[in-house]
């Protein structure tokens, strides 16, 4: 059964400890603060930073090596806020502690958090990794000792961006750059292997200085070196590199685990698809296009001026075979004809005119645009495709999720692709990424500061030039299962389709690749080899469960976090060590020192946990020898609410649990209490330590 907890408000309370007293948060930064105190978190020193890659083809496995410098003299907890490039899977977290690196382990999110939380108020060396979203990371350290390091290893792999036939590489070398004072050292060493011949190879960003080597080591294989010193990054670093290709091409690779894998006996491959480098006009599949655009009210501004830049941009992607539409949508649908026309001048004229005078007004009424759009002359010979954009919800007409995706599936009677594109925060994800995987196509969400003109003109550089649709994959004699992404996309010039699985037998199998170019049928075939012996790459089960888990992360944004998808989410993520929005890495040493080690010398009050709270929490104090304690609760006027304790004790560690009671036992109020120890010791002496905690109701 799946376990409550509320992830949303989960991570906005892990970002508010942090973001509160800031007002703002820089990507790539640590900050620090002395242990058990609540004062505003300051920049940590990030000393060195190594990172090494390794490439084959698409696939780069990434290991990032860093050395925090805790300054201050006294004890700190830091905490890391860094991106990772968007298709990144962390698949390891090292930590090093007296001299020994210890190796986390997933486990699920609350009880990760707990788990960090109970070592640290036992003074333990925990570190805690967790998924912000966004592809955004919070790692959290603590204890860190005065004046010292601490070290970590964060392992990721990733599927490269491919696009218009370049492979894009980037290191995330700009996360840094929020360091106090410039690092000793930042280098950075990959690898770079392709089966076939690079035809291009190179660095946008360091190219040409001193601090970077690239070193042709033959036809299929580059060397990168990056390196400097007492150096501020200020930018990313970038690979783009291409390789030759004459036809459609389909790579098979697989991976059968060992039993130290502890993934089970199953056995995974992925196959990618690609076009050729070049694609002439008679290889381009003539395409039938609607833009859908969102121009109500919600829209005024500067979104309608991107809006019109992203519509002049469509016109340049169509060729002379094309036909397109654009109907646009407040609270009535407006088209700029009655039906699809073909892009000849005269018509592409007409339509600029069209884009320039329109304006925002009205409500947001979805169901009906959609509707319109699939009403056009779409026909099979062409690549049939919508691209829909919106601001926000349907708020006139039909307004439910459910009844406006089912009501786009039964009108789409000729197979057409959607392509949805969500402007902002207040969009509605659950409805686009339905209507969008529903219908063949994909959903993709434009940030607020986004260049929506660039985006969507990218978008419409990809699909210009349709090579492939109507994608099957058949490998016959082979026994698969759970194949993901689901369905095949259609394959464009400039973009790749892939496809990964499961499979039970093994041995030789043609892998036939059935497709349509147009209105005739089209087959590739491969020969794949299926082993069951153990080896192979070792990533294909880790893309695998990525590609399932996004597949379930989707499910979830439109139904909810039902209990069935929240469980395969945290299965999937337990058994493949993968971070997700629902689980976290979590490291301390394994060997836990004895009490004697662990116990500081001095009397220690810690805060209560967890704070705010509700219905209890728990007080700990330490005691450096035996004496008398009183433990008092007051609120904030000075009046007693209730003793906790009265009594002898011994030195060391104490644990208390106050649940929101007076005296009487009654339910006190929610607000701020102060809680106070009295210690004395055994030279009459008395210590009083106070503290304030929060009960919320």
């Amino acid at each position: 059964m799946m376990k409550k907890w509320a992830i949303k408000s989960g991570i906005v309370l892990l970002l508010a400890a942090i973001l509160w007293p800031q007002h703002t948060f820089a990507i790539g930064t640590i900050f620090s603060r002395p242990l058990w105190e609540t004062k505003t978190y300051n920049k940590m020193w990030i000393k060195t930073v190594d990172a090494n890659t390794t490439i084959e083809g698409q696939i780069a496995t990434t290991v990032v090596h860093q050395v925090f410098r805790n300054e201050m003299n006294t004890t700190v907890e830091a905490v890391w806020l860094f991106p990772l490039p968007e298709n990144a899977v962390v698949v390891e977290l090292q930590y090093e502690f007296n001299g020994k690196w210890y190796k986390g382990a997933i486990t699920e999110r609350q009880e990760a958090r707990q788990e960090y939380e109970e070592r640290l108020r036992w003074y333990l060396d925990p570190a805690l990794l967790e998924y912000m979203g966004d592809n955004m990371y919070r790692l959290s350290i603590a204890p860190i000792n005065a004046n010292s390091d601490v070290q970590t290893k964060i392992t990721y792999v990733e599927l490269l961006p491919y696009e218009f036939g370049v492979v894009d590489f980037t290191f995330k070398l700009n996360a840094v750059q929020m360091s106090p004072k410039p690092l000793q050292r930042v280098s950075f060493s990959g690898v770079f292997k392709s089966d076939s011949p690079f035809t291009a190879f190179r660095s946008p960003t360091h190219e040409g200085t001193t601090a970077m080597s690239i070193t042709k080591d033959n036809p299929q294989q580059y060397t990168v070196i990056f390196g400097d010193e007492n150096f501020m990054p200020d930018k990313d670093l970038q690979i783009n590199f291409e390789t030759r290709r004459d036809d459609v091409e389909m790579n098979v690779i697989r991976y059968s685990p060992t039993a130290e894998d502890s993934i089970g006996t199953d056995s995974y491959y992925a196959i990618w698809i690609l076009p050729p480098d070049d694609v002439g006009d008679d290889q381009v599949i003539p395409k039938k296009i609607v833009f859908t655009a969102d121009v109500s009210s919600s829209m005024e501004g500067e979104r309608i001026e991107q809006l019109k830049q992203a519509l002049q941009e469509f016109f340049k992607y169509l060729q002379t075979d094309d036909m397109f539409n654009i109907i646009t949508f407040g609270t009535t649908t407006f088209a700029f004809k009655e039906d699809l026309v073909a892009a000849s001048p005269e018509n592409l004229e007409d339509a600029s005119r069209f884009v320039t005078e329109i304006g925002a007004l009205g409500l947001t009424d979805i169901d009906t645009a959609m509707r319109k759009s699939l009403e056009q002359s779409f026909s099979e010979g062409y690549a049939n495709m919508i691209v829909f954009m919106t601001d926000g919800h349907p708020t006139w007409g039909e307004t439910g999720v459910p009844t406006i995706v089912d009501n786009i599936k039964k009108a789409n009677t000729k197979n057409v692709k959607i392509f949805s594109f969500g402007v902002g925060e207040d969009v509605s994800k659950p409805l686009l990424v339905q209507m969008s995987t529903e219908n063949g196509g994909y959903a993709e969400f434009i940030a607020e500061d986004d260049d929506i003109a660039k985006i969507i003109g990218n978008h419409f550089k990809r699909i210009s030039k349709p090579v492939l649709t109507d994608l099957d994959i058949k490998i016959p004699g082979l026994s698969i299962s759970d194949p993901f992404p689901k369905p095949l996309a259609d394959l464009f010039w400039g973009s790749q389709v892939r496809q990964m699985g499961i499979y039970k037998n093994a041995g030789t199998f043609p892998v036939f690749l059935t497709a349509s170019i147009g209105d005739k049928q089209v087959s590739y075939e491969s020969q794949g080899i299926f082993p069951d012996t153990p080896g192979g790459h070792r990533f294909v089960p880790r893309l695998w469960a990525k590609a399932k888990i996004d597949h379930l992360l989707d499910e979830i944004a439109i139904y909810g976090e039902l209990n069935e998808l929240v469980d395969q989410v945290i299965e999937l993520s337990l058994k493949f060590q993968i971070l997700t929005p629902y689980t976290s890495f979590y490291a301390d040493p394994t060997v836990i020192r004895n009490k004697s080690e662990m116990q500081p010398e001095d009397f220690v009050l810690f805060q209560n946990y967890p704070n705010p709270f509700n219905p209890s929490t728990t007080i700990t104090f330490h005691l450096p020898e035996n004496g008398f304690v009183t433990l008092k609760i007051f609120d904030l006027t000075g009046r007693l609410v209730c003793t906790l304790l009265r009594e002898q004790k011994n030195a060391g560690f104490h644990v208390l649990q106050w649940f929101g009671t007076d005296a009487s036992g009654q339910k006190v109020a929610a607000g701020v209490y102060l809680y106070q120890i009295e210690f004395t010791n055994s030279g009459g002496e008395m210590l009083v330590l106070t503290k304030k905690m929060s009960l919320v109701k």
